[in-house]
């Protein structure tokens, strides 16, 4: 089961027609009740858990999970990292980005610079 909860009711629509086996979530808690849920496409967006706090439970939970994300400037790049969340789209994308993440996650490598850049750490 994939659960969508964007917060973007046409993107959440358009998400929905595209991928099999999916639900529009509205509320966290729902989320985290899910025992089917295997992938959570998600953004930032406000609800009554901080997105740390949140996405420490989702991923308690061993759900996959796809951010998608402003601009690779955010704060919570940075606990997403921490909490093993590599599949991060950027805005502009293309729906079949998304959908690719399900089938097709991101590897370590494939994120590496966004964590050289949290740690710090000199491109070699």
């Amino acid at each position: 089961m994939v659960l969508i909860f964007t917060g973007d009711e046409q993107l959440d629509r358009d998400l929905n027609k595209k991928i099999e086996n999916s639900r529009i979530v509205y509320y966290p808690d729902y989320i985290l009740e899910e025992s089917q849920a295997t992938t959570l496409i998600a953004t930032q967006q406000d609800n009554k858990y901080n997105f740390r706090e949140f996405m420490f439970k989702v991923r308690e939970k061993n759900i996959h999970v796809i951010l998608i994300l402003e601009n690779e400037k955010v704060k919570v790049l940075k606990d997403a990292l921490i909490l093993g969340i590599y599949d991060i789209v950027f805005d502009t994308f293309e729906l079949e980005d998304v959908c690719k993440k399900i089938t097709n996650p991101n590897s370590f490598s494939e994120i590496s610079k966004y964590i050289k850049n949290i740690l710090e750490l000199e491109t070699s």
